[in-house]
């Protein structure tokens, strides 16, 4: 585990610098507002303790809502999704299924993955957006927005794991 230390501190880095400086700054409609930092709390090992995992989520948030302004919001729903994941990972996972240290796109597949990212976002983008609109008054529109910006984030986060993830799949060689 110690050796994904550098790696995920990189993907830290890099996901707040994109959240921050580009997919925040995307207006592309009054609907859509697209995350892909949750990626950040679900490419986290497998068997990182739930203490630490709510307490590195606490970290990243925070440090979004430092730099994005937002008052706590990304910090109350990556908890927020930190505690649930274990629960996600167990709901969807078939019992005795082994896998590597840290979820790889490649390894558990993209049916797992957009199961996965799915139901992360669910709770990413639905707790954001509803924190956010501060009111159930315009329902409807909070719907529609939770929906549009669910899909956009699902979409985008599972094709930036295809080009960001090596492909760890064990390959045969035909000697």
């Amino acid at each position: 585990m110690i050796s994904l230390i550098p790696i995920n501190l990189l993907r830290f880095l890099l996901l707040v610098v994109f959240q921050v400086l580009f997919f925040s700054n995307i207006h592309l409609h009054p609907y859509v507002e697209i995350f892909i930092y949750p990626i950040f709390i679900l490419l986290l090992p497998f068997d990182t303790p739930r203490w630490l995992l709510l307490l590195v989520s606490f970290g990243f948030g925070l440090t979004l809502d430092v730099l994005l302004g937002t008052l706590g919001m990304h910090t109350s729903v990556c908890v927020l999704l930190a505690f649930f994941r274990g629960g996600i990972i167990s709901l969807i996972t078939p019992k005795g299924t082994d896998f590597e240290l840290a979820p790889n796109i490649y390894i558990q597949g993209a049916g797992w993955f957009f199961i996965y990212c799915t139901i992360a976002y669910t709770i990413i983008v639905s707790g954001y957006l509803t924190i956010e609109n501060g009111t159930f008054h315009n329902l409807f529109f909070l719907l529609i927005k939770i929906l549009v910006s669910l899909t956009i984030s699902v979409l985008m986060s599972i094709m930036l794991l295809y080009i960001f993830t090596k492909d760890k799949r064990r390959r045969h060689t035909g000697h």
